[in-house]
């Protein structure tokens, strides 16, 4: 097993690689496993464009010196703070350098179990090595919690599919295809598959799909009305960007509601309206009753036996919901043991877990310190405070940091 490291990083997108290159600024000993950016680049279609300003957009790195903006401006692409939204290719075309620059040693590697033995864990691999570490950081987004309704369950996985499995569409050509949802990802994957020629038509509950507005310069009075924030307008949604400590603070019930406040959605972007509205078939105000299998396609039941539509396949863009059960590498005696805040882990303010030394960041926090945890714009708060934590509680010792500009230096800790 060789010897234990300081800290370890399972998941390798936005908090992953901010938290990595805090701690290699720092000289804290690390290994992180992942695939960089592999959920956006094979979770997310093409041509998808971010809700999120691209200002608030950035990966987090002490000296907050690599920005999107810097990116595309050294790469010669198209960038505005808020009216050009970003493309998904770009971020992560983005997301890659910055990996490249700050966190070059990402080991692509897949972690199959976790294993605490009281004053470590000890992370397991597909093929059979373990790595035991003091710390142990979980930062794999999104992509794990994807839900759908359960009157699915009985449908052959061949036929019904998450939204979260598309990142082409090839297996979808020549089908008729369901969309059920009224948010981004629905509204995103109904236009991306009509423009490229599959049948497909959406079927919401909501009696109308609600778009983001488009960007454009806000007077004084409506800042101050309602400030600008990376997450939101809106007193409410700034304080919840710029301070997840004091959200920490807030009852488990309170922060709960914040995480899954309605001003986040269900909603379209911004820019998808004219892509949707008129050019894909609408089904709205319908409430999905059941799923049944006819011959080879799939019969959506909406509220009566007269009210119904067959499809060659469904995707169900109903979005996520943390959930400890869904982490295929804690073992079930683990599951049962952890305390939750909803079905999230709850975590002490140092995002540590009831099990000692295991902490999660990114959206598995956010039923702890609040929506910024599902935005990228939520990267530095976690990155920062762990970095200084393990700092501080970690034995000392000499080791070599290796900083972008290729210089080698001895750090203390």
């Amino acid at each position: 097993m060789g010897r234990i490291v300081d800290v370890a990083i399972i998941g390798a997108g936005p908090y992953g690689l901010s938290l990595g290159a805090h701690l290699r600024s720092r000289g804290i000993d690390f290994r992180i496993f992942g695939d960089a950016m592999a959920s956006w680049r094979d979770n997310m279609p093409e041509g998808m464009l971010l809700k999120s300003y691209p200002w608030a957009s950035n990966l987090a790195e002490p000296k907050s010196e690599f920005s999107v903006k810097r990116f595309c401006t050294d790469n010669m692409l198209p960038y505005h703070d808020s009216f050009h939204p970003l493309a998904v290719e770009t971020f992560i075309s983005y997301g890659k350098a910055f990996q490249n620059r700050y966190v070059p040693d990402v080991e692509n590697r897949r972690v199959t179990t976790l294993t605490p033995t009281g004053s470590a864990i000890d992370v397991g691999f597909e093929d059979g090595e373990t790595v035991r570490a003091s710390r142990v950081v979980v930062a794999v987004g999104m992509t794990p919690f994807g839900v759908q309704p359960t009157i699915a369950d009985s449908i052959p996985s061949e036929f019904v599919s998450h939204s979260s499995a598309y990142g082409a569409f090839d297996s979808l050509a020549g089908k008729e295809v369901a969309i059920v949802g009224s948010g981004s990802s629905a509204t995103d994957l109904a236009a991306f598959l009509h423009e490229q020629g599959v049948s497909v038509s959406l079927v919401a509950r909501q009696p109308e799909l609600i778009f983001a507005g488009t960007p454009r310069p806000r007077s004084l009075l409506q800042r101050a009305i309602g400030p600008t924030s990376g997450i939101g307008n809106g007193w409410t949604m700034g304080v919840c960007a710029t301070a997840p400590w004091a959200i920490h603070m807030l009852p488990s019930k309170v922060r709960i509601q914040l995480a899954n406040a309605q001003a986040l959605g269900p909603l379209g972007g911004a820019f998808m309206r004219d892509r949707v509205i008129g050019q894909v078939p609408l089904h709205l105000g319908s409430n999905l009753t059941e799923l049944k299998m006819r011959g080879d396609r799939v019969e959506l039941s909406l509220g009566s036996a007269r009210n119904s539509l067959r499809f060659d396949h469904v995707i169900f863009a109903t979005g996520y919901r943390t959930n400890v059960d869904r982490l295929p590498f804690l073992t079930p005696e683990d599951r049962k043991v952890i305390r939750r805040t909803g079905d999230a882990p709850a975590l002490s303010r140092h995002y540590e877990s009831s099990i000692p030394g295991l902490h999660f960041v990114g959206p598995a926090a956010a039923n702890s310190f609040g929506p910024v945890s599902r935005f990228v714009y939520g990267t530095p708060h976690p990155a920062r405070h762990l970095t200084n934590y393990f700092a501080s509680v970690l034995p000392h010792r000499q080791v070599t940091v290796n900083h972008p500009q290729g210089i080698e230096v001895a750090a203390v800790r």
